[in-house]
């Protein structure tokens, strides 16, 4: 048996609760989003689960695969693409302060009533850390052809 990493980037489709709860914030008018540029490499859910099921069936795997698709897009536009899509508002633009208060102010909430927190100084860091994968071991050992290459094919899922 030997060891392999799938290391997906931001998976998108129907029923992934990250892409769910962006709907919902987008129709309360309630997302918001920092100014600075932040690339982000999706991948789209059946491309997902084509990659896992090859990993899992194909003999003489072994090591880290990163999973993205095509072409990497900025945070801001994938989410005022998905605004779009569904008819909603763009998200708020707000200065990366705004998401550091944020995140003490639930730190310290969750200290104070011994809870836990559902945002963190360093999940504001590394959420507005770009990532860009190099797919080229992907698309030789496991799925040379995607079925969704770009998030604009992609959004056929929604």
């Amino acid at each position: 048996m030997a060891p392999i990493v799938l290391r997906a980037g931001v998976i998108y489709g129907r029923d992934v609760k990250l892409i769910d709860a962006a709907h919902w914030l987008m129709k309360k008018r309630l997302m918001a989003i920092w100014r600075k540029p932040t690339w982000i490499h999706l991948l789209g859910l059946p491309d997902f689960l084509k990659c896992v099921e090859v990993s899992i069936e194909r003999e003489n795997l072994s090591g880290i695969y990163n999973l993205c698709d095509d072409q990497p897009i900025l945070l801001q536009e994938f989410l005022d693409r998905l605004a779009v899509h569904w008819g909603c508002v763009r998200p708020w633009r707000l200065p990366d302060c705004g998401f550091y208060l944020a995140a003490v102010l639930c730190e310290a909430f969750a200290t104070l009533f011994r809870t836990a927190t559902p945002l963190t100084r360093d999940i504001v860091r590394m959420g507005m850390t770009s990532v860009v994968a190099d797919t080229s071991r992907m698309k030789r050992e496991l799925l040379p052809k995607l079925i969704l290459p770009t998030f604009v094919e992609g959004l056929k899922l929604f």
